[in-house]
């Protein structure tokens, strides 16, 4: 009897077991499909928000669109009023660009190092003061950066080392062949042509100076002076790159040093004779 009673309570327990399984699986079913349309809702929802959203950037591109068409009306018309196409501009700009790369890399450079730059600064100078009477650089924003650019050009002008000199009191029995070859001034008396030639102003004769006189004593050669070394003539010194670059310019530098007979004979010049090279 137990057994039996055993048995039907087994059986029992296992149908209850059953019936709640089922209900649990018809209720998570339901929250399966009550989920799947919240989810839904939120599909169709945020799909017409995304379209929506492609709406207002295709009107954005549009007006964009508009903008760049109005901007290249206007961009024509400027080229129209200046007289120059669009190619003609930017290549002005980018030869703008070249020139404030270069003057960068001047720049960059000791004082006593751009020496041998002077006549590059001066050839860029010229460049800048040309593009300048362009009719591009009317506008504003061309013109500031060529103005910009020139005063650059103008303080690396400005940083090169200027003629530096000692002052020397003459003594009773001194002469420039003397002086030269004094220690402290050279200690080389065939460099006495240098003394002649920064003081000719005050030396009419290189072989008469007076006690008492006050001599300049050339420590550097400045940017518009060249001092003459052996073998040099004055074709060959103006076709120096960092001079003029051209052998036929060699009468600017006879007609700047002829005062006072410093050079009689523009074919004879003088080893450490300091010469004045004329800049215009």
């Amino acid at each position: 009897m137990k057994s039996i009673l055993s048995s039907l309570l087994v059986i029992v327990l296992l149908f209850s077991i059953s019936q709640i399984s089922y209900a649990a699986d018809k209720m998570t079913y339901e929250d399966y499909q009550s989920q799947l349309k919240i989810f839904q809702d939120r599909e169709q929802k945020a799909l017409q928000e995304i379209a929506l959203e492609k709406q207002k950037i295709e009107d954005i591109r549009r007006q964009i669109s508009e903008i760049d068409a109005k901007i290249a009306s206007i961009w024509n018309e400027i080229y129209a009023s200046l007289g120059v196409s669009e190619e003609e501009y930017n290549a002005f700009l980018q030869q703008i660009a070249e020139l404030e790369g270069q003057v960068s890399s001047l720049e960059r450079l000791t004082p006593d190092q751009l020496l041998s730059h002077a006549q590059e600064i001066d050839q860029l100078k010229a460049q800048v003061d040309g593009l300048l009477t362009n009719p591009i650089a009317l506008l504003k924003e061309v013109n500031n950066k060529l103005v910009a650019l020139a005063r650059r050009i103008d303080r690396l002008k400005e940083s090169l080392p200027k003629p530096k000199n000692d002052i020397y009191a003459v003594m009773r029995g001194d002469y420039l062949w003397k002086i030269s070859g004094k220690k402290q001034i050279f200690g080389d008396p065939w460099k006495w042509m240098r003394i002649y030639s920064v003081n000719r102003d005050q030396i009419r004769n290189p072989d008469l100076i007076y006690p008492d006189q006050r001599l300049n004593i050339p420590r550097q050669i400045g940017r518009d002076q060249h001092l003459v070394a052996k073998g040099e003539f004055l074709s060959k010194i103006a076709g120096y790159r960092e001079v003029y670059g051209d052998p036929f310019k060699w009468t600017k530098i006879y007609q700047a040093n002829k005062s006072n007979g410093f050079i009689q004979d523009p074919n004879l010049i003088y080893p450490e004779q300091i010469l004045t090279i004329p800049q215009n």
